[in-house]
């Protein structure tokens, strides 16, 4: 483990570096989201007995639509024709929207009260507390405008019972006698109507003046309550119903803040994931290429090199042959003519005998042999970076050999 985090922490330049990091941010960012996916489908799922293997399948079906996502990413920018590249986006989209929506299950698993319900359900909330508010509020409307007539009615009402308050209070027998006719016709008081306060139209009377005494204070709060403008409770009913309205409505939006951005946050990672990974293959590709591009570049430049050289020696060769001045002629005296050597007989060389003929199997394994040592001459320039550069003696040598 000490060696290989030796190894990844070692750069060798920036761009080595960025591609590290850049592998490392892919790692961290699927292996977040694969927890988010899998904490969704744990949370919400309805475990049993039963239920225990088609969840399991379900995670491990999540994993792979996490990871084959970045792959349809990768070979949609890469498609050669505009079908496979339309093809392509649907089927990443559909695999990220399946890991966004686990993940958004994950998510409301980590802020459960700020997921708790969601927006359309709150603004439904907004919705209704401002219709009881708007019913109330015609009621309030209704009551203010009958306040004028509801006045009037309290102000009678009190007048009435301050009166009867007058008529129980009273000690004249004519007095005594109404208030016996009165609580006789109330219930009150069941005994004769003679004018005199005797035990029973005593307590009658008493207990009459002091229910008297208790509508007198509610009717006198109503008409106070009227003449401060206050027709009815329906008003302070109807403001609540307006705070609860304006609640629920900022519960809704906050809500729907939050689950947007929570959304937008799921979606650029998948894609950030995504686009990481392809630009970072496509650097190891594009660096893999441009290495074979400057070995070729190489070659080719050694060869073009080689040939000029050779251009440059023969034309130099035949430049001086053609400007050297010719060999003076020396004049020799004349001499005398030696006598005739007799010629000699021909010697008859006897042919060289031809050289065997190879089977072919002996030319199969001669070919053989000399494409294995070609092939391993190949794998050794490929391994150590070599250069393969022919030889022209060996060449000279073959030809002269084949003449």
């Amino acid at each position: 483990m000490g060696k290989f985090l030796n190894s990844f922490l070692e750069f060798k330049n920036e761009a080595d570096a960025t591609r590290k990091f850049a592998l490392f941010a892919v790692v961290i960012i699927t292996l977040g989201l694969a927890s988010l996916s899998v904490t969704g489908i744990v949370a919400t799922a309805d475990w049993s007995v039963l239920s225990f293997m088609p969840i399991m399948g379900m995670i491990i079906a999540v994993l792979g639509a996490e990871l084959l996502a970045t792959v349809a990413f990768i070979r949609t920018l890469t498609a050669s024709t505009k079908l496979r590249k339309v093809a392509g986006a649907f089927i990443f989209i559909g695999l990220a929207a399946v890991g966004v929506h686990n993940a958004e299950n994950g998510a409301k698993v980590v802020w459960p009260d700020r997921f708790a319900e969601s927006s359309g359900s709150l603004a439904a909330k907004a919705e209704l507390a401002g219709e009881e508010a708007g019913t109330l509020g015609t009621a309030q409307q209704a009551a203010i405008a009958g306040t004028g007539a509801e006045l009037e009615r309290v102000r009678v009402q009190i007048a009435e019972l301050k009166t009867e308050q007058q008529i129980m209070a009273s000690m004249s027998p004519e007095g005594i006698e109404k208030a016996q006719s009165l609580l006789l016709a109330q219930g009150l008081y069941f005994g004769r109507v003679d004018g005199i306060r005797q035990d029973k139209t005593e307590s009658a009377m008493r207990a009459r003046g002091e229910a008297i005494q208790a509508e007198l204070a509610t009717l006198k709060a109503r008409e106070d309550g009227l003449m401060a403008g206050q027709a009815s409770p329906v008003q302070q009913a109807t403001t609540d119903k307006r705070l609860l309205q304006i609640e629920q409505a900022d519960k809704a939006a906050a809500a729907f803040w939050a689950w947007l951005w929570l959304i937008i946050m799921l979606c650029t990672l998948e894609g950030a994931r995504s686009l990481s990974l392809w630009a970072l293959i496509t650097d190891i590709s594009s660096k893999d290429a441009q290495r074979d591009r400057d070995w070729t570049d190489e070659l080719a430049a050694l060869r073009h090199q080689q040939e000029r050289a050779k251009i440059i020696a023969e034309t130099n060769a035949a430049v001086a042959a053609y400007s050297a001045p010719p060999a003076p002629v020396v004049e020799t005296p004349p001499t005398a003519e030696p006598a005739p050597i007799p010629e000699p007989e021909p010697l008859v060389l006897d042919e060289p005998a031809p050289p065997p003929e190879m089977t072919p199997a002996q030319r199969r394994a001669r070919a053989g042999g000399l494409g294995n040592a070609q092939a391993r001459a190949a794998e050794r320039a490929k391994s150590e970076r070599l250069i393969l550069v022919p030889s022209f003696v060996a060449r000279d040598a073959m030809k002269r050999a084949a003449e």
